[in-house]
């Protein structure tokens, strides 16, 4: 089994993460960012994560990889994510991107580590209203728009509580998450980093900051 992804990129992390929490061994490919062949020869188009069965079916939609997995590992559990995380997902994905855009390709990623691929990145992502520069000026602003998010996680992942979300819920958390770690500036409520810690420990999902990759 193969999957083709970006390391920065959530929706290939949280197959990742199930992957890693259902100890199922996955081929795992990172692409150039401006690779723009792979898996348009596989699937069409251009995009992450595609997911190769043993018998050489391809799936592209992150949902319906955890969906394949959970189904391979004999799982109770479905790959359909509970509303309360949806809404999450929802209003982090604009602070996601605003903390990572200008930082993501700067950390040692093997999609980021060649020049063309740095200016592919930056060529695509940037835009008026996500100006690289403008980004890293708001740093302060920015992650105090994490911080409520992480407070939030907290809330959700009810780690109080000693219990557990979904495997899916818990796996898009993570994914996102994990980008928060490239801004230094990002103040964790300490139980979401501890479990941040752990998860990534567990499943072989590097955090988004430079100490994770040295």
């Amino acid at each position: 089994m193969k999957l083709y992804i970006y390391d920065h990129c959530p929706f290939s992390a949280r197959v990742r993460y199930v992957a890693g929490m259902l100890n199922l061994s996955l081929d795992i490919v990172t692409l150039d960012y401006d690779d723009d062949t792979t898996t348009k020869n596989i699937i069409g188009s251009k995009q992450v994560p595609v997911f190769v069965t043993g018998s050489g079916k391809a799936l592209a939609e992150s949902l319906d990889i955890i969906g394949y997995l959970l189904d391979l590992a004999d799982s109770a559990e479905n790959s359909t994510p509970s509303q309360d995380v949806l809404r999450w997902q929802k209003d982090a994905f604009l602070p996601l991107q605003k903390i990572g855009y200008p930082r993501w390709s700067a950390l040692p990623l093997k999609e980021f580590s060649t020049t063309s691929a740095k200016k592919a990145w930056r060529t695509k992502k940037e835009t008026y209203e996500l100006n690289f520069n403008s980004l890293l000026e708001d740093t302060s602003q920015i992650a105090s728009q994490a911080e409520v998010l992480i407070t939030q996680a907290n809330e959700l992942l009810q780690l109080g509580a000693g219990s557990r979300r979904k495997l899916v819920d818990e796996a898009i958390i993570f994914s996102i998450l994990r980008g928060f770690f490239s801004a230094p500036e990002v103040r964790w409520d300490p139980s979401v980093a501890d479990w941040m810690v752990t998860q990534s420990q567990a499943t072989h999902v590097k955090l988004l900051n430079n100490e994770q990759y040295q």
